[in-house]
């Protein structure tokens, strides 16, 4: 029997390339020497779990958290932001309000996923502040020019702001140092089977982000489908006996109850805790390097992230690598994290 390339019987080159892994261009933050780092986000159920997560590693100073329209409203998003930093114990850090919906293109939400608020079920008391009235892109720009260190983005909901913040201020695109992107996929998507929800809410934008320069690190689904949480793991996060850690349990039971009704499945993904995971902890994700290019047309692979890590097409088309993209993480030590994060908080 032929054997080739690992398959009994397939003598054919297979046309699907697995890039290895790489090591990491993403900064490490430090319990010595945190992070600096802004989260733009759109809360959304794993935004709130992500942003929790940012608020308990000591490797991060979390600056400000600004909010786009996606999984909800953008007045709900920038409402949650402000609520689940209270809770969380962080009222000292910003939160300004960015774009309601896509450059172009229509508004894209996904209430039958977060619930219409963005935060499922959850009630959460109300923030002593109110968002900053000059909006996410010159909260974000002036950080970038006050701050003594460059400063981390971890975007995590489309990338309206981020692309905003591109055009609106290129003078300040050398001081971000590194987009750690929740979004996108080397294969199929979820919002279509092409594309992942945050790219398809805003491929423009995306557009834009993936052609800008900066150093990026996309955590696509390929490996946030890997970052589960299941019922045991809700009961875990109830046992840290905090406030905050009610919340998380709450929030992941809600995706629960949805992975069950609609897949049978039992555990959800926690897709955007990864990518502020990844500044914190220097081994949990490993990346491998594409070129990435988000499709803008708008046929059936509209948000589509086409990734390409084949070095010989690499080579004859002239693309060159722009993006670390996720490959693999251990959901356990995921899962640990996540617990470990909500039990540090009040």
């Amino acid at each position: 029997m032929t054997v080739r390339y690992g398959v009994p019987g397939i003598s054919a080159r297979p046309t699907w390339f697995p890039a290895p892994a790489v090591a990491r261009t993403a900064p490490l933050g430090a319990t010595k020497k945190p992070l600096p780092l802004i989260i733009d986000s759109d809360p959304g159920l794993d935004d709130a779990l992500a942003i929790g997560l940012a608020c308990a590693r000591p490797e991060l100073d979390l600056l400000a958290v600004t909010t786009v329209g996606g999984n909800a409203d953008v007045r709900h998003c920038t409402e949650n932001a402000l609520r689940l930093l209270h809770r969380y114990g962080r009222d000292d850090v910003p939160v300004a309000e960015g774009a309601a919906g896509a450059i172009l293109g229509e508004v894209i939400r996904a209430p039958e996923i977060h619930g219409v608020s963005g935060i499922g079920n959850t009630v959460l008391d109300p923030s002593p502040n109110a968002a900053r009235a000059e909006g996410a892109v010159e909260l974000i720009a002036s950080i970038l020019r006050s701050h003594p260190e460059k400063v981390a983005i971890a975007p995590v909901g489309p990338l309206t702001n981020i692309a905003l913040l591109i055009r609106l201020h290129p003078e300040l695109v050398d001081r971000i140092a590194h987009l750690s992107i929740m979004g996108g996929s080397i294969g199929e998507g979820n919002k279509t089977v092409s594309a992942e929800f945050n790219i398809y809410a805003d491929p423009e934008a995306a557009d834009v982000v993936f052609r800008s320069g900066i150093q990026i690190t996309m955590m696509g689904l390929d490996v946030t489908h890997q970052a589960l949480l299941d019922g045991a793991a809700v009961e875990r996060l109830r046992k840290t006996d905090t406030a905050s850690g009610g919340v998380a349990a709450d929030l992941v039971d809600f995706a629960l109850a949805r992975e069950r009704a609609w897949y049978d499945a039992p555990a959800a993904a926690i897709h955007d805790a990864v990518a502020v995971a990844h500044l914190a902890i220097g081994d949990l994700v490993s990346v491998a390097e594409y070129h990435v290019e988000v499709d803008v047309t708008h046929g059936p692979a509209r948000g589509r992230t086409v990734c390409e890590g084949y070095p010989r097409r690499l080579a004859r088309s002239g693309q060159v690598v722009n993006a670390q993209v996720g490959i693999h993480l251990d959901p356990k030590r995921f899962e640990d994290v996540l617990v470990d994060a909500y039990a540090r908080l009040p």
